[in-house]
């Protein structure tokens, strides 16, 4: 006896699921935009059912990570956010700091408010040390960029 025609029918993708696979194509050629929504998407923690499921901190920060060395300052805003929240015994909070240093030097109205907000709020906690830490990673990072948009 054969199979009903519908168990061999190939799955369908729904809306979600292939913007998800055109998002991830996108990001992959280097569409700084798709990285960062790729990014954000990771770390979300909410499935497409509003549904609270564990995030991928590691997978986010691969695409924030690439759309922030694209030139792009809101990833590199949210990626210095990411950071700030990580323990503080990691070694994040230097690369927090210099990434809202880099995104308040590129960005522009509020996103560049929340970059400098953020330096300063961070910066309260750090020792000197590690502030000049995070201002010569900043210098780095900001070479690296050059005159990328």
């Amino acid at each position: 006896m054969s199979a009903p025609a519908d168990r061999l029918a190939p799955p369908r993708l729904t809306p979600a699921t292939s913007d998800v696979k055109a998002l991830r194509r996108a990001a992959e050629a280097g569409d700084a935009a798709a990285q960062f929504n790729l990014g954000v998407l990771s770390d979300s923690r909410l499935d497409d059912n509003g549904y609270t499921i564990p995030g991928d901190r590691a997978e986010a920060l691969r695409w924030l990570l690439l759309a922030a060395g694209n030139g792009l300052p809101r990833a590199q805003l949210r990626l210095a956010e990411l950071y700030a929240d990580s323990p503080a015994a990691s070694g994040d909070r230097v690369r927090a700091g210099a990434w809202f240093l880099v995104a308040a030097a590129r960005a522009t109205g509020v996103q560049r408010a929340a970059a400098e907000t953020g330096y300063r709020t961070l910066a309260a906690g750090l020792s000197p040390g590690r502030r000049a830490k995070a201002r010569g990673l900043a210098t780095r990072l900001a070479a690296t960029l050059g005159s990328r948009p």
